[in-house]
């Protein structure tokens, strides 16, 4: 398959759906299903869960990659993440992220959100290390759309919530680097003050890639 080839889930079809994407979770039970259309994904109580879905297809570069996600209300403060991001982990590590949930009490408060708000992070994790955070309404759905520019051999990275622009960030990762995508919901201690009390779920509804050059 081209690294060009445009790629569309819906989320509909399990046969499908194993054909394309593989289990990547992390010491964590494998506890996602497809249910009325969409990947649900669930963590359990005062647990570390990290329960991932990837890609088979690695060679994903330059384009537009849009996930269609149902953001539910989390308790505040619980260590709980929606992960959907683009990941590389061959002789070095590259990772480009939104990062969904309660978040941190600190971080809330520095961008003013109310309670009927989760917090998303969009993330490069390397090359630079750099991240910044935005909102987005809860009980409700959302696109986040990320799109993987060449600009002089190297990535520039947009970030885009319901197709607002967030953020713009010129990396130094050059833009022959392949990518996986990835789907996740991890209780990660980053993500807010205090362990989950209750089982966690997500809901994707879609995600589809498109070269951006066409």
């Amino acid at each position: 398959m081209k690294k060009t080839t445009p790629f569309v889930e819906n989320f509909e079809n399990l046969n499908s759906f194993n054909i394309d994407w593989e289990d990547n979770s992390w010491k964590s039970p494998a506890s996602y299903t497809l249910e009325n259309k969409q990947l649900k994904i669930t963590t359990r109580p005062n647990s570390k869960d990290r329960v991932k879905v990837r890609t088979k297809r690695n060679n994903f570069t330059t384009g537009i990659y849009e996930w269609r996600i149902f953001i539910p209300k989390f308790k505040l403060f619980d260590q709980v993440s929606i992960g959907a991001f683009l990941y590389h982990n061959k002789k070095e590590e590259f990772e480009f992220d939104f990062e969904i949930g309660s978040g941190q009490k600190l971080d809330r408060e520095k961008i003013n959100l109310k309670n009927d708000e989760a917090i998303v992070y969009c993330v490069s994790q390397f090359s630079p290390s750099n991240s910044s955070h935005f909102s987005v309404k809860t009980n409700e759905y959302s696109t986040f759309k990320m799109e993987l520019i060449d600009v002089n051999g190297l990535y520039l990275v947009k970030w885009y919530i319901n197709d607002n622009l967030v953020k713009e960030l010129q990396t130094q990762v050059k833009s022959n680097i392949k990518f996986r995508v990835h789907n996740s919901l991890e209780n990660l201690k980053f993500m807010g003050n205090h362990k989950t009390t209750s089982i966690n779920y997500v809901l994707f509804d879609s995600f589809s890639y498109k070269n951006n050059s066409f």
